[in-house]
């Protein structure tokens, strides 16, 4: 950027005297000519001026002007100045790295109301050295500042640019006309400009020509990664400094992401001017994966593009999101690797354009400054997010996008990572929730204040909410995990139907406990079915449903278990003379813990029945076998159903003596 404006002033005008406000004092209106000479590194400027003095006499004193001072750009060569054929003398009074001050003396006095034709000529040569340098005169690139010269406020002067034939020009500030001359040449204009001194435009125009290609491979991540580099043949330094740049810095990239080498093919790293690139000094086109790097851009710059390569539409579809991490890696990289490079930087200036980043609208749909202000706020935010992680933490969140890895995973992993995303889904919100299930740090703050619009704000209260109740139902669940419907559901943000299915989790996870607990009573171990259920894809209603059915037959369990724990009176022992219901309840005990819940409830009512019919089954058979029968075989079979009894654990149960008999002999005889 050039000191200022370029200025016209007076010399030997009474001090007093310029105070005066109808004095318009020494007025010059200029026509300035450039002419770009590629092949001579240099661009020559010619300005055409016509000094007029405004300054009136005031009675015996008469003014005149005998010279002129103006800034004209820096760096300049071969200044002279002449009127016709009449040389004049021409200094440079100061000159800095922003503006060269010179004084032109006329070779006459200018009075009052009187013109003098004058002209200065001088070069803009190209001075070498860094890429970025604002004067580059080249074959295949020619880039200078543009200035108009002439006094503040005064309508009238113009400004010309030609150019070479075959380039093609693209112009950063004032506008100008282009047109082609007689020749073929490239013509710039800009005609009767209002106020030269606020006049400001910068030129590159490039010229397809020959580009000289450099082919390497690098090592990254055990692949070979095959880049080739294609310089303009008269620019081997930007070929030089870009191969230094992909070999150390493509590894790094790679390493610092934790992501595989992902090109198919050679990556092609292509140097571009203005024209092609429009406001941005680099661009990756994942399509024919090709980097175009400006000309006179800075390591962060290329190795932003080159992350690029990981941080494109395949991994994630928001633009804030890849910008984000592609300057960052840049950044990282550069900083790594002792390259020269500048960040973005959020400005005080830029914070005024402040919009949502979830607002940045698509390449070439957004206004300069809210431009500007979204990239410097996507770096912004990116390293506020690695405040609270480091590199580790965010390589486990790209590997998770990478594999399409769901947010919420399992409390009690039985192998890789779950897969499954939503089908519409923004990154925005998977990298939020990948970020806090990976690192363990919140960052649902930074999103609050950086990303979401208005009407997107709400979903950050609500994922909050349910992502407290998600917490809490997981710990209840302990070696059980959550369905993973229901942390798809999270991971889609709909949390509606993610607070239901965690209210019937939570209701299912209670039956889970009173099944243990009614297990535990019945000295029984409960299948593995409800688990199955919960974790299941079949949905909370298939477990509740398993949960409903252990529930009901551990409850006709205990019941039978009483009914066939009261004494029998005598005609329910010859009622139950070859039947065995505690055979049939052990069978149903064992379908329970083997899940078989409907062969349980069958022998479960089938033993109840038993028991429940033996009354009067023993009566059927006493009335028919006679009373002696009956009292004969009240005392054998009495004998015979306590030892078919179930019996307690060996543990409980008392040993009988040892010279004890077994089954004693019935003593009773008829009477």
């Amino acid at each position: 950027m050039r000191h200022g404006l370029p200025r016209m002033a007076a010399t030997a005008l009474p001090a007093a005297h310029r105070t005066l406000g109808a004095d318009r004092g020494l007025v010059i209106i200029s026509q300035a000519r450039y002419v770009a000479l590629p092949d001579e590194a240099r661009v020559q400027v010619t300005m055409d001026a016509r000094a007029t003095s405004y300054t009136p006499n005031s009675g015996s004193t008469i003014y005149y002007y005998p010279a002129a001072v103006f800034d004209v750009q820096p760096g300049i060569a071969r200044l002279s100045a002449g009127s016709g054929s009449t040389g004049l003398g021409v200094t440079i009074l100061n000159a800095t790295a922003d503006y060269t001050e010179i004084k032109v003396t006329f070779a006459r006095r200018v009075f009052y109301r009187q013109t003098y034709p004058f002209q200065v000529t001088f070069d803009l040569p190209d001075p070498g050295g860094l890429p970025n340098r604002n004067l580059r005169i080249g074959k295949s690139i020619v880039a200078f500042p543009v200035w108009a010269f002439g006094s503040a406020g005064e309508p009238g002067s113009s400004v010309q640019v030609v150019l070479p034939t075959g380039f093609t020009p693209s112009i950063q500030g004032d506008q100008m006309a282009i047109t082609a001359g007689s020749g073929g040449e490239v013509v710039l204009s800009a005609n009767t400009i209002p106020d030269p001194t606020a006049f400001f435009a910068y030129l590159s125009a490039d010229r397809p020509g020959a580009f000289v290609t450099t082919e390497f491979s690098v090592p990254v991540r055990g692949a070979s990664a095959t880049v080739d580099v294609r310089a303009w043949d008269d620019d081997p330094d930007w070929a030089a400094r870009l191969k230094e740049l992909m070999t150390n810095g493509l590894p790094t990239l790679a390493d610092q992401i934790g992501l595989d080498w992902p090109v198919a093919g050679d990556l092609q790293v292509e140097e571009a001017a203005i024209s092609r690139l429009g406001e941005y000094a680099g661009m990756y086109n994942d399509t024919n994966q090709t980097i175009q790097v400006r000309y006179d851009a800075d390591g962060v710059v290329a190795l932003h593009e080159a992350a690029h390569i990981w941080f494109n539409g395949n991994l994630f579809r928001d633009r804030w999101v890849l910008e984000a991490w592609a300057e960052f890696y840049g950044v990282q990289a550069t900083t790594a690797l002792g390259a020269s490079g500048q960040a973005y930087d959020l400005t005080n200036d830029l914070l005024a354009s402040k919009i949502p980043l979830n607002d940045w609208g698509a390449l070439g749909t957004v206004d300069a400054s809210t431009e500007s202000y979204a990239y410097a706020a996507s770096y912004h935010l990116a390293t506020l997010i690695f405040a609270r992680t480091d590199l580790a933490g965010l390589r486990s969140v790209w590997n998770a996008v990478h594999n399409g890895e769901m947010a919420y995973q399992p409390a009690n992993p039985a192998g890789r990572a779950e897969a499954g995303r939503p089908i519409a889904f923004l990154a925005w919100q998977e990298l939020l929730d990948l970020l806090e299930e990976r690192t363990g740090a919140n960052y649902d703050d930074l999103w609050a204040a950086w990303v979401v619009n208005q009407s997107q704000a709400p979903l950050i209260g609500e994922r909050a909410d349910a992502r407290t109740k998600y917490d809490s139902v997981e710990a209840d669940a302990g070696a059980w995990n959550l369905p993973s419907s229901l942390r798809l559901e999270m991971g889609a943000w709909r949390f509606d139907a993610a607070t239901a299915d965690l209210d019937a989790a939570s209701a299912v996870l209670d039956e889970r406990d009173r099944i243990a607990a009614s297990a535990t009573a019945l000295d029984l171990t409960p299948p593995s079915n409800l688990k199955a259920a919960f974790e299941g894809a079949d949905g909370l209603d298939a477990a509740k449903m398993e949960a409903d059915q252990e529930l009901a037959l551990l409850a006709a369990l205990k019941a039978a278990d009483t009914r066939l724990g009261q004494p029998e009176n005598p005609f329910e022992l010859i009622g139950l003379l070859g039947a065995d219901p505690q055979h049939d309840l052990d069978a149903a005990r064992g379908d329970f813990e083997a899940g078989k819940l409907d062969a349980g409830q069958v022998a479960t009512d089938e033993a109840v029945s038993i028991r429940d019919g033996a009354e009067s089954a023993g009566q059927v058979r006493a009335a028919f076998g006679g009373v002696g029968v009956v009292v004969i075989g009240v005392g054998a079979f009495s004998a015979a159903r306590i030892r078919r009894r179930r019996r307690a654990p060996a543990a409980d149960r008392p040993e009988p003596p040892t010279d004890a008999p077994t089954d004693p002999p019935s003593e009773e005889t008829e009477p």
